[in-house]
């Protein structure tokens, strides 16, 4: 996730999430039942900065709400309004220090860092960061069942589980969206009422295709036409006839239907991501996604070789002035 962060320009946000997900949750769960509403109602708030429908980015929100009224001397005010620990803030606070000081040791990021926070306010871009962080802990909506308005997720192992009362996606309604919402989330717990994910975040499909292990297209509308059946019946006689030969001609009809569909950016296609997410997209935008796939993968391995070169040169400056050594 850090390293897709910094070639992304986003990396303030992915370290305050990368942090958060190895410490305590910074958001205080009073007692009282209309300060639980007013708690609710301020991490739902915190989280409409980043576009809403986020867990993480509402922490990363919190963080950045906090830094700045911690430098206007407003920090009690801010924590007392938002629910925040300032406890919590100031340890995410030294681990986000310490982590961006290894980074820029090994050489990943400059040294004012400037240059990699860009696009430390796009959502889409953060949702991307937040995928590659995730994945493949990723789950869809269902539609609701009679008489039961929770949401219930269902994850790539087929596995059944509700939200959090403290999540904000509590009371997420399947009605609201135009598709299939999907979800990335952390883990899941066990509580009273069964499995439960905590923290969790509604996603567009497309970041999954950066990160996917395999990605299906097909056509979008797969109902053929009176012609189209003609054709399949006469390759079925040239296969009885011909043999081999009906066999390629065959091919070569499903190739040429494949570059048609392709070859016009506004079709629509179908994407089967994973084995198990479907969902429509234009033809144009899987082609960019998948030369997108390539840079990244490019860029991630150059980062990474570039890390071992670095270690390797640093290990070797350490090392005796021996003639072994050298």
């Amino acid at each position: 996730m850090l390293l897709i962060s910094i070639l992304l320009n986003c990396l303030d946000p992915a370290l305050t999430m990368a942090c958060a997900s190895d410490y305590r949750d910074p958001f205080t769960l009073p007692m009282l039942p209309n300060e639980k509403n007013k708690a609710a109602a301020a991490k739902a708030e915190l989280a409409s900065w980043y576009g809403g429908r986020s867990d993480q980015l509402a922490v990363v929100a919190a963080f950045e709400g906090w830094k700045n009224a911690r430098e206007t001397g407003q920090e009690s005010r801010f924590c007392s309004k938002y629910f925040v620990s300032s406890g919590t803030m100031h340890m995410l606070s030294g681990m986000r220090k310490q982590l961006a000081s290894e980074l820029l040791r090994n050489g990943f990021i400059p040294g004012d860092g400037s240059s990699c926070n860009l696009n430390a306010q796009d959502p889409g871009i953060l949702h991307a960061v937040l995928v590659a962080g995730l994945y493949p802990m990723v789950g869809r909506l269902l539609p609701p069942l009679k008489n039961n308005k929770k949401a219930v997720i269902e994850t790539a192992g087929g596995d059944k589980v509700r939200l959090s009362p403290h999540s904000t996606n509590f009371k997420l309604s399947f009605q609201k969206f135009y598709e299939q919402p999907l979800i990335a989330y952390d883990e899941i717990t066990r509580g009273d009422g069964g499995l439960l994910i905590r923290n969790c975040t509604v996603i567009g499909p497309l970041p999954l295709l950066l990160l996917a292990t395999e990605i299906v297209v097909a056509p979008g509308n797969e109902e053929d036409d009176d012609g189209n059946d003609d054709d399949e019946s006469d390759y079925e006689d040239a296969d009885e006839d011909n043999g081999e030969e009906g066999n390629i001609k065959a091919d070569l009809s499903e190739a040429h239907q494949g570059e048609k569909i392709m070859s016009s950016p506004d079709n629509t296609v179908k994407v089967i991501v994973d084995r198990w997410i479907p969902f429509e997209s234009t033809a144009l935008d899987v082609a960019q996604i998948y030369c997108l796939r390539e840079r990244l993968a490019a860029a991630i391995l150059f980062k990474v070789i570039f890390f071992v070169l670095h270690c390797f040169k640093e290990r070797t400056l350490r090392l005796p002035s021996t003639p072994q050594a050298k």
